[in-house]
């Protein structure tokens, strides 16, 4: 490993000399502001910054040599020295201004990937001198823009919109349908029913059943495709017709291709995935991964109030470009849905 210093008048200057020098993969080891030592600079004079860099070379054939031995998943000298580095030194490294330092570690502290951060504020990158509140506010803005967003659910002419719920166990899916019927039924005085798959769960049509006679909607429960199909044309004359699934784990493979073959036998069924913010990242995407198959229109996140941090929603909602649909902010219906927008997560995810 070579490890050598850089000084230039600011860290923009200095940090070209790196990048110049010792190529992309240099690793920032620490930056320091310092004053002139030529004999013509004065008392008053400016300070320069100073950069220490440091580049790993090897061999070819020793690196391959290497590889083999220790495998793909062990951590090179780079990503070691990178993850012992604290937020700023880790900023420093991706190539950031002093100036984002403070809105990057917010960002990665609420659980922003902190290579999807980097590229956001590099993105957004202003004047070297430009204020801290500005070149937050151009984040904000810029990260509004690359969520996807559908709104709510959008009713159909002629036939009944067919919504299923989809996702893993406690989750709040029947909550959330709940919510939804008595948006439609009762604030926008549209025809709904209910529709169980969740044969599985002991109680789960009880409590949807609960949510129709207080709503005074049709609950019906479907067992296969012929009986979703004898469903669907019973209630035609309907405006939405919302359909209950069973929560399955993650590894549980067969089921979205269960539930395809459910869903084509009546045709234009429009899926939501059901996620908590309450869960692991990782569950969100290995979760969306299951139901892939199954086809997922729209993800809706619920137990906002319960929340820690947001970041993981930004990172999912912008890795896998599904729109989001709805929030769901407790346990009232329906007080506690609201339609999936920019400025509720940037609030989420900055305050």
């Amino acid at each position: 490993m070579q490890i050598k210093k850089f000084t230039a008048k600011n860290y923009s200057l200095a940090l070209e000399q790196v990048k110049r020098e010792l190529g992309d993969d240099a690793l920032i080891m620490s930056t320091r502001s310092i004053k002139s030592n030529s004999p013509l600079s004065g008392p008053n004079s400016a300070s320069m910054v100073e950069i220490t860099a440091a580049v790993e070379f090897k061999e070819p054939v020793l690196a391959t040599v290497e590889e083999d031995l220790i495998g793909s998943d062990a951590l090179d000298m780079k990503s070691l020295i990178f993850n012992l580095l604290s937020d700023r030194g880790q900023a420093q490294t991706l190539g950031l201004k002093p100036s984002q330092f403070e809105t990057y570690s917010h960002l990665v502290e609420n659980g922003l990937d902190g290579n999807l951060a980097s590229k956001i504020l590099k993105r957004s990158m202003g004047a070297e001198d430009e204020k801290p509140a500005k070149e937050k506010l151009r984040v904000m803005n810029l990260m509004k823009k690359v969520i996807p967003f559908e709104g709510e659910i959008s009713l159909q002419t002629g036939s009944p919109k067919i919504v299923a719920f989809v996702g893993p166990t406690g989750v709040g899916k029947t909550t959330t349908l709940a919510k939804v019927a008595a948006d439609y039924a009762i604030r926008k005085n549209k025809k709904v029913a209910l529709v169980s798959l969740d044969t599985y769960r002991l109680g789960a049509v009880d409590q949807l059943q609960i949510y129709g006679d207080i709503m005074n909607l049709p609950v019906e429960v479907a067992g296969g495709k012929s009986e979703l199909r004898e469903i669907v044309n019973k209630h035609s004359d309907k405006d939405l017709i919302l359909i209950d699934t069973t929560g399955r784990s993650h590894r549980d493979k067969e089921y979205s291709q269960q539930l395809k073959e459910i869903f084509d036998a009546v045709g234009g069924v429009e899926t939501h995935l059901v996620l908590s913010v309450t869960a692991q990242e990782k569950l969100f995407s290995t979760t969306y991964q299951q139901f892939l198959p199954l086809g997922v229109d729209r993800v809706l996140f619920t137990k906002l109030d319960e929340g820690l941090n947001f970041g993981a929603l930004f990172n999912f909602s912008v890795r896998n470009r599904v729109p989001l649909s709805y929030f769901t902010v407790g346990q009232n219906v329906p007080e506690d849905l609201e339609i999936a927008g920019p400025d509720k997560v940037i609030s989420l995810i900055f305050n």
